[in-house]
């Protein structure tokens, strides 16, 4: 028979005791973990929603919009003397487009966020080098045979 000493005793206990606390905290983890997992479902789905309910406003808005009055519709105000050299073809461009979707307001369109940009630099480094076309081979033209002055330089 062996007889322990009271310090391995006491260093028994205290790995018996962290074990348990590595066991609890291992299932702290775990349940953290699962609570970010649905937290991350819950603001997917959110997302999801929000971007339906824009695009539903947006599909709204554009069903709402003024239609075009059509040609012989009275004017509710008497017509403006319009110069005659008017171009035709600027009737065409106030025309409403078939499916079109409201823009985003300019000063959004010019700022990019930094991962947009890092993200286009990223993939104009993994493409392909453009394929140019091949350079036209131009002939270089001999100089005549009665032209002497062309390969001399000029004296003067």
């Amino acid at each position: 028979m062996t007889i322990q000493s009271p310090s391995v005793k006491l260093l028994k206990v205290a790995a018996t005791k962290a074990t348990a606390r590595a066991v609890a905290a291992k299932t702290k983890v775990r349940e953290a973990k699962a609570t970010l997992k649905q937290a991350r479902k819950s603001f997917k789905m959110e997302k999801r929603a929000a971007k339906e309910a824009r695009q539903k406003v947006d599909a709204a808005l554009a069903t709402v919009r003024k239609p075009a009055k059509p040609a012989g519709a009275p004017k509710a105000s008497p017509p403006k003397a319009e110069p005659k050299s008017a171009p035709k073809s600027a009737a065409k461009k106030t025309k409403p487009r078939a499916g079109s979707t409201p823009r985003a307001p300019k000063a959004s369109r010019t700022m990019r966020s930094a991962a947009d940009v890092a993200k286009s630099v990223i993939e104009r480094l993994h493409a392909p080098p453009p394929v140019l076309p091949p350079e036209p081979i131009i002939p270089a033209d001999p100089p005549a045979a009665g032209d002497s002055s062309a390969g001399a330089p000029a004296k003067s």
